[in-house]
């Protein structure tokens, strides 16, 4: 499981990627849209409303929360259009330099997810194509048996799919079988007209889960800003409570929202327990492991060892069933990790006692 850090050049195209991502993604809007600022809930928001057309006035767009950044991000888009090219010509020297890179068919649904608008209204990729992000995220050449894969995780934080004032122009299918016809539903167990899965011939699935912060429930909700019901999981929030954007190696590169890397960790960790516990699950326990050393090796390696030690700690802070989960993982990951992992939680089980 050894890994090397990045060459400096290729980290710095990887930054240039992404910020002509950012500000495509906002030039991209027609010329005479208008951004303004909404306050809900005490925080002020971003939003476009595109010129009005033949079939009258388009609903105002979500952009996100208001940021000196995404100020400053507006501003550079109403200025400047990004070239398409440009950033393919990027996007090959990542992928030469040993970046990871989607299949073509996870390439065209996640192409796809952002001409729709999935990403700008926090949809979030999980999972392994997550964690192929973090290669170029963490400067980092990560082992190619830790990313492979045959799906696609999508998640949205329950409580913000009810609030945002946007949704998707057409249904999360229709979106999927716009890249392939043979998308179908996969139907759920307790009601046949429910589906947080869809699968393709061949065994291709996407997924779609939600934050779970009640009682456990097996049945999907509803998503409405993403017009699809998904599964809600345990653990989720915790995992969706920080994101980053990160680029996502396609034919011109892809603008999506990932969890923070340490936060990836840490919820890898407590997961493995609850796989292993299931029996059937034990081979993706294991790669859950495998995925959280290496994004802690790469952490601590890029000196952001307190950014993952918070991330352990608020994990540990949760409550002893937290502490145990992470506590069993931690048999599991070579000495200096375990030590690491086993200090904070020790940590939080004193502060707990006080």
């Amino acid at each position: 499981m050894s890994f090397s850090q990045l060459p400096l050049v290729i980290q710095t195209s990887y930054a240039e990627l992404l910020d002509q991502l950012r500000i495509a993604a906002i030039s991209e809007f027609p010329t005479g849209s208008t951004f303004r600022k909404r306050k809900i809930s005490g925080r002020d928001y971003w939003y476009v409303q595109e010129p009005t057309g033949p079939t009258g006035r388009p609903p105002e767009r979500y952009i996100g929360a208001d940021t000196p950044e995404r100020r400053s991000l507006i501003e550079t888009a109403q200025r400047a259009k990004v070239d398409a090219d440009a950033r393919r010509a990027i996007r090959r020297s990542l992928t030469g330099a040993g970046l990871p890179e989607p299949d073509s068919l996870t390439g065209s649904i996640i192409e796809a997810l952002e001409e729709a608008g999935t990403f700008r209204l926090r949809g979030v990729i999980v999972g392994t194509i997550a964690f192929q992000t973090y290669s170029g995220l963490l400067g980092v050449r990560l082992p190619g048996a830790a990313i492979r894969t045959g799906d696609l995780d999508l998640a949205q934080d329950y409580g913000v799919s009810v609030s945002l004032d946007d949704a998707l122009d057409t249904s999360l299918l229709d979106i999927l079988q716009s890249v392939d016809p043979g998308f179908r539903p996969v139907p759920g167990i307790t009601n046949p007209n429910i589906a947080a899965t869809y699968a393709r011939p061949g065994g291709y699935r996407v997924d779609v889960v939600t934050t779970n912060r009640g009682a456990d429930r097996d049945d999907p909700v509803r998503l409405p800003s993403l017009k699809s019901d998904a599964v809600p999981l345990r653990y989720l929030d915790f995992l969706l409570k920080d994101t980053v954007e990160a680029a996502v190696l396609t034919r011109f590169g892809a603008l999506v929202n990932v969890p923070s890397p340490e936060r990836y960790a840490a919820h890898k960790l407590i997961v493995s327990v609850l796989r292993r516990a299931a029996g059937p699950s034990a081979i993706k326990s294991d790669k859950d492991i495998v995925q959280a050393s290496l994004l802690m090796e790469a952490l601590i390696m890029q000196r952001r060892e307190d950014e993952l030690a918070a991330a352990l700690s608020e994990a540990a802070d949760r409550g002893a069933s937290w502490r145990q989960h992470l506590i069993s993982a931690s048999a599991n990951l070579s000495d200096h990790l375990r030590e690491f992992v086993l200090s904070i939680v020790h940590e939080n089980d004193g502060s707990a006692a006080h």
